[in-house]
């Protein structure tokens, strides 16, 4: 049947449609089709702007239904004071890869922030340490949230530590949480934080790092989200050297991620990166081998994370009538 419709996806229409389960098994099986190198080219494009930069990210999946899209967001991070408006926004466009046809356009803030936390559960389910977790979150915003949120909910922790630069920050923030977290949440430094916690999650803009290779005890875990784009760097690059690396995308983490830092000052190669996140998902990896490994899971974003979320929400609407719709050629 010849389509003839692109389904428009507002925030509100899908946003409390997935559980977490949702998101991770659609990012578990974007990265086993690309382990498996069932997928359309990925790539992405960093555009810097006078208040602000641009993210895209195109790739694509050859599913049962072949996939292939892209996601533009804009981080424009004084939007909230000078506009009223996310500091981040952008869209996510899905089209039928056997034809070209957009099938949909979605919001994709939404999206970006819970695939990217679904990914570092699922590292941290492989790769955490066999012990009682003490999980370690710093920033403060969105992303930090979803992060502790879909972590809880899926791997069972002893304690509860966030942080930031910003200690009022760190403590607005805790208290935001209380409300949908059972376990106490406790603020400190960084460097305590780091002290303390197994398992730690970045999730800042950071162009500094602020994490000493010192901080980090073995056996840790390590999910590294802020670095997305050259200059952004929130780990001490000496530590990348005592840590196996599992990066989401090998050749993205060499250039944006936290491994490019590491691999500018000759710390190490890109051969050094352990495996990439599907390899794990399909044993072709060994994920923890000893209690004393760590790890460093570096997260740049993806965008068959982005399709594989996207599609997962069409499949479950596309018969839906409250979904408006635009025929671009009629």
């Amino acid at each position: 049947m010849r389509p003839d419709k692109t389904l428009l996806f507002n925030r509100s229409s899908f946003e409390n449609l997935l559980t977490s389960q949702d998101y991770i098994q659609a990012v578990e099986k974007a990265h086993i089709l690309h382990a498996s190198h069932h997928i359309i080219k990925t790539d992405l494009i960093h555009a810097d702007a006078p208040e602000g930069e641009y993210h895209i990210k195109t790739g694509g999946l050859l599913d049962q239904t072949p996939y292939y899209g892209l996601k533009c967001n804009g981080g424009f991070f004084s939007n909230s004071k000078k506009f009223n408006l996310p500091n981040i926004l952008g869209i996510i466009y899905l089209s039928n890869a056997s034809n070209a046809y957009p099938l949909a356009i979605f919001e994709s803030t939404t999206i970006s922030t819970m695939r990217t936390a679904a990914a570092t559960t699922i590292a941290a389910k492989y790769l955490k340490p066999d012990a009682p977790i003490h999980l370690g979150v710093i920033g403060y915003g969105n992303q930090a949230a979803a992060q502790l949120l879909m972590l809880i909910e899926n791997i069972k922790v002893e304690t509860i530590t966030v942080s930031g630069r910003n200690p009022e920050k760190a403590t607005k923030f805790a208290d935001s949480l209380k409300s949908k977290v059972q376990h106490p949440i406790t603020t400190t430094s960084i460097e305590d934080l780091c002290l303390n916690s197994n398992i730690i999650i970045t999730c800042t803009p950071s162009t500094t790092p602020f994490i000493s290779r010192k901080w980090i005890q073995p056996g840790t875990f390590i999910g590294a989200v802020g670095a997305d784009s050259p200059g952004k760097s929130e780990l001490d690059p000496k530590l990348m050297k005592t840590a196996k690396i599992v990066a989401d995308i090998k050749n993205q983490v060499i250039t944006v991620g936290e491994s490019q830092h590491a691999i500018q000052q000759n710390i190490i190669s890109p051969d050094d990166i352990y495996c990439e996140l599907g390899e794990l998902l399909i044993n072709k990896k060994k994920g923890r081998t000893n209690a004393k490994e760590i790890f460093i899971y570096d997260s740049t974003g993806t965008a068959i994370q982005d399709i594989a979320t996207a599609a997962y929400i069409y499949e479950k609407l596309k018969n839906n009538d409250t979904i408006p719709s635009i025929n671009f050629f009629g």
